[in-house]
């Protein structure tokens, strides 16, 4: 299994819950091996973190429209699912994130959003300021408790 990292947002979290999965619409990120000769002797986590990080900055491109809250999923897939891009952490992901099969949700909280939705409005919005917000953590069993915070998926 590969552990990847989906770039999202609120609707495809509302998907997510509803459907119980959801197909990434941007490249996935992941411990390449591209990443593992940029950075010998880095520990997994390490390099996990930096993969992680890439797919919270791809996150920015979902927000249009949308609530201004950066979302990784995190998840681990078959192997066999996943190709690497060259020079980075991006990979390609030949299938559906299944919500079983997700380690965790990471979204930023409302006052990043708040920053962020300033970012994105002022027309050329700093990246490395959106970047400098920590995204939270919650386990796939508080998807329904976040969305219904976030009152989104209502239909």
């Amino acid at each position: 299994m590969t552990r990847i990292y989906v770039p999202a947002n609120a609707e495809m979290l509302a998907h997510l819950a509803l459907h119980g999965e959801v197909k990434p619409v941007l490249d996935v990120h992941t411990v390449t091996s591209w990443l593992e000769r940029e950075a010998p002797g880095a520990d997994v986590e390490d390099l996990e973190y930096t993969a992680f990080a890439d797919a919270a900055l791809a996150s920015v491109a979902l927000l249009v429209d949308q609530a201004p809250r950066r979302v990784v999923i995190s998840a681990d897939v078959p192997d066999d699912l996943v190709s690497e891009e060259p020079g980075g952490t991006a990979a390609k992901f030949d299938g559906s994130v299944k919500l079983k099969k997700v380690a965790a949700i990471h979204m930023d909280d409302a006052a990043a959003a708040v920053e962020i939705a300033a970012e994105l409005l002022s027309g050329e919005p700093d990246l490395e300021r959106i970047e400098s917000n920590v995204l939270d953590w919650y386990a796939p069993s508080e998807l329904h408790d976040l969305l219904a915070a976030l009152n989104v998926g209502k239909s």
